[in-house]
């Protein structure tokens, strides 16, 4: 159960920099608002975003934990050869690709977002991309250095790393916006992504991960890409959805580009504090229970992230449903940006938490698959999921014209083709009957906690007291009733809590 340790210390520092986050959406919405020009901003933001998930979510440390997990059991010297090699030709490709995007951005930006060549903003779109891609390669080392700093099970600085993007921003935004305009956003991107780099160094010192670049090729690297591509397009194709999602926002109407990144935003939050969190700490723990044979182990801790995954998904996807509307007004709703901003957020948000439990699933069963070095399952299920979803946002948007809350439940719904294509596929036993009671458990927590919910907006409280108050009080009662419910594990958590309490 190190795993859970690992995932709750991920999940505190995450929480840090995802309030962070939700500061710097309502500086940015205050001073720009929704519009053509946010929409620019976001389009050659997703660019280099989405691929910055695909390194720091996921398929980065699919590829190399695994075969680095292996390679330094074979002796210190013979990891940090290979650590050394990688390096080397990961900074290569990141260059390559930025390279080429920063010289075809108008080409990229018509592939992405056609509909900006008839709102007039495609070439501010196109010089927003050059400025923001080289963003890539600093958090590629980012990433890099994440994922070695995850093998020794340090997960603190890392999951932090993302706050000083986040401050980055609301700096820009605040002290340059007046200078820069919407160019300002570029600026603290890129500044961002240089702090995230630096402030893992010192404890990549300290854990003496430091090495020195070759471009001697490790007899590991052609292992390693063989498992990177179908693990980044795995990742990439999960991701893609998203760009479907912008290709088709971009001919509606102008701000729906913005109400998807928003509504998206507030939805990563259960998923990037823990989902993400549990599906990097598992990795690390399967790959080695995995190399050492101990496929009982392996079960054990993959069945109960899976109740972990339940158990954190289902009220967090019941609040963003329930309580989200609240939440955005309270986040956004001021200066450019106005009430109808926010119902047409909340529309994203609601189609997006939709699909929690469908993209939580895939987390585990992905780390499970990357751990025993099967790459290509998880992409084949992706690619699936996605043709699903893109089928399901052309009928939502253009046929029942759910605009964007039809583009997000599409996103949703591939999700859930994709964690049930993972489990037929899946090889090993899992406790079915453990994972149902979990499930049948949190669902009546859950439930109450709705209740609690409803009743406290009756009362017409301030909105701060409903929004922070409705969140403590229900959280608390989800909390207390899975306790006494003897839910594995809120009962796990407690315990972690209490064994940090007793340390201090």
């Amino acid at each position: 159960m190190n795993f859970l340790k690992n995932t709750v210390i991920f999940s505190i520092a995450t929480f840090i920099s995802r309030i962070l986050g939700y500061i710097r959406d309502a500086v940015v919405a205050f001073y720009f608002g929704s519009n053509q020009i946010t929409d620019a901003f976001y389009v050659a933001w997703r660019l280099p975003n989405t691929l910055r998930q695909l390194a720091a979510e996921g398929s980065f440390n699919a590829a190399f934990i695994p075969i680095y997990t292996q390679e330094s059991q074979k002796s210190y010297e013979n990891a940090k050869e290979y650590v050394s090699s990688l390096f080397s030709y990961y900074t290569i490709v990141l260059s390559v690709i930025t390279v080429f995007v920063v010289l075809f951005a108008e080409g990229f930006v018509k592939l992405i977002a056609p509909g900006f060549s008839e709102k007039g903003n495609l070439q501010l779109t196109a010089n927003l991309v050059r400025l923001v891609f080289p963003y890539l390669i600093l958090i590629g080392w980012t990433s890099f250095f994440m994922a070695l700093l995850n093998t020794k099970d340090r997960f603190f600085i890392p999951g932090i790393a993302p706050a000083l993007l986040n401050l980055s921003f609301i700096f820009s935004a605040v002290f340059l916006s007046n200078y820069l305009g919407i160019y300002a956003l570029a600026v603290g991107a890129l500044l961002g992504g240089f702090l995230q780099f630096l402030i893992q160094m010192p404890q990549v010192y300290k854990e003496g991960l430091l090495f020195k670049p070759t471009l001697k090729k490790h007899p590991a690297i052609n292992t390693t890409l063989k498992k990177m591509v179908p693990a980044f397009a795995s990742f990439g194709v999960s991701q893609f959805s998203f760009i479907i999602d912008t290709l088709l926002a971009s001919f509606l109407y102008a701000g729906a580009v913005t109400y998807l990144y928003y509504g998206n935003r507030i939805f990563q939050l259960p998923l990037g504090l823990f989902i993400i969190g549990l599906g990097n700490a598992l990795l690390v723990s399967l790959s080695k229970y995995y190399a050492e044979g101990n496929i009982q182990a392996f079960k054990k801790d993959l069945t109960l992230s899976f109740k972990v995954s339940i158990f954190i998904s289902l009220p967090a996807m019941a609040g963003m449903i329930f309580l989200g509307k609240e939440i955005i007004d309270l986040l956004l709703v001021r200066g450019a940006f106005t009430e109808k901003d926010a119902v047409l957020t909340y529309y994203a948000l609601v189609g997006y938490a939709i699909g929690l439990l469908g993209y939580a699933f895939t987390r585990p069963f992905k780390s499970a698959f990357f751990a025993v070095g099967d790459t290509k399952t998880p992409l084949v299920s992706t690619i699936v999921g996605l043709l699903s979803s893109m089928f399901f946002a052309v009928f939502f948007t253009f046929v029942l014209k759910w605009e964007v809350f039809g583009l997000a439940l599409a996103s949703s719904l591939g999700a859930y083709v994709n964690s049930i294509y993972l489990y037929f596929k899946y090889q090993y036993e899992l406790d079915l009957k453990s994972i149902f009671i979990s499930f049948v458990k949190v669902l009546i927590s859950t439930s109450v906690m709705v209740l609690v919910l409803e009743l406290l907006k009756a009362f017409h409280l301030n909105l701060s007291v409903l929004v922070f108050g409705g969140i403590l009080l229900s959280g608390l009662i989800y909390l207390i009733l899975n306790i006494l419910l003897k839910e594995d594990s809120a009962l796990i958590f407690l315990n972690i809590l209490k064994r940090k309490l007793l340390r201090k």
